[in-house]
């Protein structure tokens, strides 16, 4: 009897330690990082028992970064990794009291060391943190890498679709608006919306194109997504991880946002920054293992600016990867493709 009893409890004291360390192991966690005088906040979710931690950059500027834990590939991501969802200075849900010259790329920069040095605090100096940029956040993050020695705090860096040269971007758009356009005029698929955008881009001069030009390419590359899917190029994405899809800039952002004091700042001064900044003379900088993913139909930031990241960075380790069903958010209409891409690139670098 005492036997049948002992047993009994070493069956249930490692029955209790194992549940213990399932639990422990998936981690749900919220906490705000306050920085220069903003408040943000930082979302943990996901498997922690490999120590491996995707930060994510979210696009826009002003989007929501758990816009992009609704999609597909966030969950499928989180089945064995822990995904970090950063809010950025002054957008979602963050807060705080600063000035007009806080909100700058190098500000930001700054801003993203100092999450990554309290990840590093909550969870152990030997966490593997993967930088994953999404548009905008694809800018941010070659910003971070190419400052100081900022890339040795991570272990890898994820470009999907980044803006990393918008000068570039916008020239690579017009390109793109006129041969694509074209082929799908021939194909006869939304023949007069095409034409509208085709004419459009014949008459932009791409040696001077100023920031309302840019921003009027950037709508009409929103528009052409959806073209796209409506004739069967793209494929339909099961999900969305974004509020206004395909679009780089938010409206309420670049005309000013209130701090948690109702101050109201104007970013114009930021998007005239982000506009004529190019950090493509710095890639061979970023050392680093490197994984660049783009949508083949992306008109928001042309593929090519992909291949000059795949080119130009001087990583041992690299790679190129373009979605050929895909726009400017191949997480959403490529999933599987995707988590496959980036889980393969975690587990040949942890």
């Amino acid at each position: 009897m005492r036997i049948k009893r002992l047993v009994f409890l070493i069956f249930v004291l490692l029955f209790t330690v194992s549940c213990k360390k399932q639990q422990d192991e998936v981690l749900s966690d919220v906490f705000y990082v306050r920085h220069n005088g903003a408040d943000m906040p930082v979302y943990v979710y996901g498997n922690s028992s490999e120590n491996v931690f995707i930060l994510l950059l979210h696009g826009g500027p002003g989007n929501n970064v758990l816009d992009f834990r609704t999609s597909v590939s966030a969950a499928e991501l989180e089945k064995n990794y822990v995904v970090v969802y950063w809010q950025q200075r002054g957008q979602g849900s963050s807060e705080g009291k600063f000035d007009l010259k806080d909100v700058s790329i190098d500000g930001m920069v700054e801003d993203l060391r100092a999450v990554i040095k309290v990840l590093n605090h909550n969870y152990g100096g030997d966490c593997k943190i993967f930088l994953l940029g999404h548009s905008w956040g694809g800018e941010l993050g070659t910003a971070f890498l190419v400052k100081n020695d900022y890339q040795n705090l991570v272990k890898g860096w994820i470009e999907v679709d980044g803006a990393h040269d918008i000068p570039k971007v916008n020239k690579e758009a017009v390109k793109m608006f006129l041969s694509v356009g074209n082929q799908q005029i021939a194909a006869g698929n939304s023949k007069d919306k095409w034409q509208e955008i085709v004419d459009f881009a014949a008459k932009t001069d791409t040696v001077a194109i100023d920031i309302k030009t840019g921003r009027e390419l950037n709508k009409y590359a929103h528009k052409v997504e959806s073209y796209l899917l409506d004739d069967g190029v793209l494929q339909k994405p099961a999900s969305y991880s974004a509020r206004e899809w395909g679009i780089i800039y938010r409206e309420d952002f670049l005309t000013g946002i209130f701090t948690v004091n109702n101050t109201y700042i104007n970013n114009q001064a930021f998007y005239n920054e982000i506009e004529t900044t190019s950090f493509t003379g710095k890639l061979n900088m970023i050392k680093i293992p490197s994984l660049f993913l783009w949508g083949k139909y992306d008109f928001v930031v042309p593929s090519r600016l992909g291949e000059d990241a795949y080119s130009f960075v001087t990583s041992t380790d690299k790679k190129l990867i373009l979605f050929d069903k895909s726009g400017h958010f191949p997480m959403d209409n490529e999933p599987e493709k995707f988590v496959q891409a980036v889980s393969d690139f975690i587990e040949r670098n942890k």
